[in-house]
Parts: structure tokens; C-alpha cells; sequence
């Protein structure tokens, strides 16, 4: 299970946001048949890194062998590129296809899921799910205490992931 707001079969309550409800992430925008990539492990194996998002582009596979134009269209389905986004691109970035394949062109911004979840027991599954919108420069985000915020592409990319985590001890210190 991750360090965000849900997870399949948790039982997370408001005691577990540590980083403060008005901090946290609940849910952000996402557009509607968005192109995605999913079942190939990222390229050279092993955990996609979280330094910055020109790493985390170096390990997408150059092409796949499933590829859809219709993220965020079945959200009854339950899998994160149709009901869900991940904090590991920042508000409206590109994440770019190397090279085309099936319904997916090249250079078409898409999102990416290593593999189905829950397809194996002992693989993790990594994601790139970006939350986009269709107003410039800007996602509207709702926070767990309720708030909704317009974010700033612009926000940097280590705030962005931090708003994405409940307990991640990001919290300013009080004056």
C-alpha cells in the first residue's frame, strides 16, 4: 500500500494524515480519455526513481505493447489509470511516448502503469498518472479537509509529491 490518501483495502482515518488534512491530497483533475501505456516493467528493471521527472521519463519502455486512449473513461474498472493519478509528474506535465505503438503515437503525452494491479503478488506496480486539465497553467485539487485549491503547473515538483502523501512529515513547523 502507498503513502497516499487511499489504498486498496485500507483503513485509513483522519488520524493517519500526520502531514494535516488541509495538506493532503484527496483527489486533483484528470483528463478523460487520456492515452495510457501499461504491462511493460520499466526500462533496465527495478523501482522507477524519484529524483525528477526526466528520470522518472528515462525509465518508460520506448513503446508498448498496450497502449489505449481511453484513461479515466471506466471508473467503475477501479485501476488507477481510470480512477485515479499519482504525484510523480506535476500538475499538466508531459510524459511523452518515445516511439508509437498500438493506438498510442509517438510523442503523444500519455500515462503509464508497469502492470495491472494486483496481477502479481510479489511485483510492485509503478504509475504515472498525471492529473491534467483544460485550464491554462493550472489543476483543481480537493484536499482531505475538503478545500479545493487551483495548483500552479509551475509548483515545484518536491511540494507536489508532498501534498501527495498523508504522513510524510512535510508539514511546516508551526511559529
Amino acid at each position: 500500500m502507498g503513502d497516499g490518501a487511499f489504498g486498496p483495502n485500507s483503513r485509513i482515518g483522519f488520524r493517519d494524515f500526520l502531514d494535516g488534512s488541509s495538506n493532503t491530497l484527496m483527489l486533483s483533475e484528470v483528463k478523460a480519455y487520456q492515452p495510457y501505456g501499461r504491462n511493460e516493467p520499466p526500462t533496465g528493471g527495478g523501482a522507477m526513481p524519484a529524483a525528477s521527472l526526466a528520470a522518472v521519463r528515462a525509465k518508460l519502455p520506448a513503446s508498448f505493447t498496450w497502449c489505449r486512449p481511453n484513461g479515466h473513461t471506466e471508473w467503475p474498472d477501479g485501476r488507477v489509470h481510470h480512477q485515479g493519478f499519482t504525484t510523480t509528474a506535476g500538475p499538466n506535465a508531459q510524459v511523452t511516448l518515445a516511439t508509437g505503438s498500438n493506438q498510442c503515437a509517438a510523442a503523444a503525452d500519455i500515462d503509464y502503469t508497469s502492470q495491472q494491479e494486483a496481477t502479481s503478488n510479489t511485483a510492485p506496480t509503478f504509475a504515472i498518472i498525471t492529473s491534467r486539465s483544460y485550464h491554462s497553467g493550472i489543476v483543481q485539487s480537493a484536499m482531505i479537509d475538503g478545500s479545493v485549491r487551483s495548483v500552479s503547473d509551475s509548483t515545484d515538483l518536491h511540494i507536489w509529491r508532498a501534498m501527495g502523501t498523508r504522513a510524510g512529515g512535510e508539514v511546516l513547523p508551526s511559529e
